[in-house]
């Protein structure tokens, strides 16, 4: 088995599609995207009736990142927008919301811990962050009817339940995790090249014995 090279977290509008892109334009890693809607289209229907549809849907990104998860294991050039780490991050901030009953965070826990049990950390963990008030305009900007309707309050839940992510996901593998932290709050970041190059050249840094299109 191989090695998932990348994986890009941060919560919704970060920008962490943008740096999937980028990673992948640039440095020539292979996307495995992050897949976030199904046939029964649950995140609509979660954003209009929470407690009827958080634990179906958080029960099908969970299996959905999960076998992600191990087709990008299979090579060693796959990069993922989102994994099963920042699954749990909803999960964990619905239940204390009141979305879940005991039993069904209970039971989402379980399937996770076992899956878990698979799961190979990454070589390289980048996290975005980005301001709340620069969140808060991507969303209106991009005009996800879904995620406007969300309201202001869930997304600040959110934002302050991601605050924790680096020292979340050390205790998942309880072993050192290499992190890069990328402030992506200047939405001119990806029009201006030094910034550009400069988080490009960081990156290669931890991949010193790959060749990559540039070199």
């Amino acid at each position: 088995m191989g090695q998932i090279q990348i994986i890009v977290e941060g919560m919704t509008a970060s920008g962490k599609s943008t740096i999937v892109n980028l990673l992948s334009e640039r440095l020539g890693f292979e996307v495995m995207p992050e897949e976030f809607r199904d046939p029964l289209d649950l995140l609509s229907r979660f954003h209009h009736e929470k407690e009827k549809w958080a634990f179906p849907m958080q029960l099908n990104f969970l299996s959905t990142r999960f076998g992600q998860y191990l087709c990008a294991s299979e090579g060693d050039n796959y990069i993922l927008d989102r994994s099963i780490f920042g699954d749990k991050v909803y999960a964990t901030l619905y239940y204390r919301s009141g979305y879940f009953r005991d039993s069904q965070f209970g039971c989402y826990l379980t399937l996770y811990d076992s899956l878990l049990r698979y799961v190979k950390k990454p070589k390289l963990f980048i996290l975005v962050r980005c301001r709340f008030d620069e969140i808060m305009r991507r969303i209106h900007s991009r005009g996800r009817q879904d995620e406007i309707d969300a309201g202001e309050s869930y997304w600040r839940s959110l934002y302050d339940a991601y605050m924790p992510f680096l020292d979340f996901v050390k205790s998942e593998f309880q072993s050192d995790v290499t992190f890069y932290e990328l402030e992506l709050s200047n939405p001119d970041f990806i029009n201006t090249p030094s910034m550009v190059n400069k988080f490009l050249e960081d990156v290669k840094s931890y991949f010193p014995e790959r060749k990559f299109p540039s070199d």
